[in-house]
């Protein structure tokens, strides 16, 4: 085999690429070593010796994340630094299929000299000189998105949990007292009191539709999107039937996800509420993408609400959105694959657009 020698750690050791092929040039080489010292990852290139991971290499990255220097750590076995107590088994199994030459991948704790942290592993293993089985071991550290997310759905549970119940009560006593009561004062606080209520109920709504989006990286399939604006429209026309136009054929298939629903509900609702009727809800077809417009007559999106979710604009408590139902929509529209947009058309009227992906043939 024609190999190369590359020298990442002071001392000159023959790799090879990923497929297992040798290094056609010294250039590809010094391109190869570049990435490794760079890459703001963890690398380890190990060696199996008796299917025990021994490290030959690690990058600065794995330095600064798991704390150990490298003159430490080289020709020792790696898992004796690294893999918590209680683990060590899933880790030999890592080490087989790498020593039989099968990548892995899998989400992980790992022990550094500050703790223990959270990584996405992936293992890449290659066959070196007189058979001899090697690997790279790549972590991304995902302690803190991972606390996030635990965070974010304990207190999305706990939200939504305190908001039904709470707002059950006051909708039901608001109801009450409209029609107990005789004193004009109190029946209108009692309406203004339940339809604020029935507001936070339907943004808590929102949310939970938002928290699957986001949450079970659902894959956009062929669905029919004109049965999505109909059953859209049907859910909000409940209560505004003459101020909404239908403009949508039977069929219109596109790349989708089920809670495309929502997000049309939402820019309707919104545009029902906040613009001018008729708000006409139209869906076409280009050789590029299946478009979804919400249009009315109003004067246009306030900058405060357009200017996060449209510029990724940084939210502050003078320049953010009133509801989520233009996040739900954009987000919603990335899961398919699309995109959301917003803009005023020639004739002044206030569009939001929704693309899709088109169904190839």
């Amino acid at each position: 085999m024609n190999e190369k020698t590359v020298c990442f750690d002071g001392g000159t050791q023959p790799y090879e690429t990923l497929a297992g092929e040798a290094f056609h040039d010294a250039d590809a080489a010094d391109r190869f070593g570049h990435l490794f010292h760079l890459i703001d990852d963890a690398v380890v290139e190990i060696e199996l010796v008796d299917v025990e991971p021994i490290v030959r290499a690690v990058n600065p990255a794995f330095e600064e994340l798991f704390g150990y220097d490298r003159e430490a750590i080289i020709g020792e076995p790696l898992n004796e630094f690294i893999v918590p107590d209680g683990v060590e088994s899933r880790s030999v199994d890592f080490d087989r299929r790498t020593a039989e030459g099968k990548p892995n991948s899998a989400l992980v704790k790992r022990q550094t000299t500050t703790g223990i942290r959270e990584f996405l592993y992936r293992g890449v293993p290659y066959e070196g000189p007189e058979g001899r089985r090697f690997g790279f071991a790549i972590y991304s550290d995902i302690t803190e998105q991972r606390v996030y997310e635990r965070h974010s759905q304990v207190i999305h549970r706990i939200l939504r949990h305190n908001l039904r119940n709470d707002l059950a009560v006051i909708m039901a006593m608001g109801s009450h007292l409209q029609s107990t009561t005789t004193d004009p004062a109190v029946q209108d606080a009692a309406e203004t009191i339940t339809q604020h209520a029935e507001r936070i109920s339907a943004t808590g709504e929102e949310m939970q539709t938002l928290e699957t989006v986001l949450t079970e990286r659902q894959s956009a399939s062929p669905l029919n999107v004109a049965a999505l604006c109909r059953d859209a429209v049907e859910s909000v026309a409940d209560h505004h039937s003459d101020d909404i136009c239908l403009d949508v054929p039977l069929q219109q298939q596109a790349m989708a996800v089920p809670e495309l629903t929502d997000a049309i509900r939402a820019l309707v609702d919104n545009a029902v509420i906040h613009g001018e009727p008729p708000v006409t809800v139209h869906l076409s077809e280009t050789d590029r993408h299946v478009a979804i417009d919400i249009l009315d007559e109003g004067d246009g999106i306030p900058e405060h609400e357009t200017g996060p979710v449209f510029d990724d604009r940084d939210i502050t408590p003078l320049d953010h959105g009133s509801g989520i139902g233009l996040w739900l929509a954009r987000w919603t529209a990335a899961v398919c694959g699309g995109d959301l947009q917003y803009d005023r058309t020639a004739a002044g009227r206030t569009r939001l657009r929704l693309t899709l992906r088109p169904v190839l043939a």
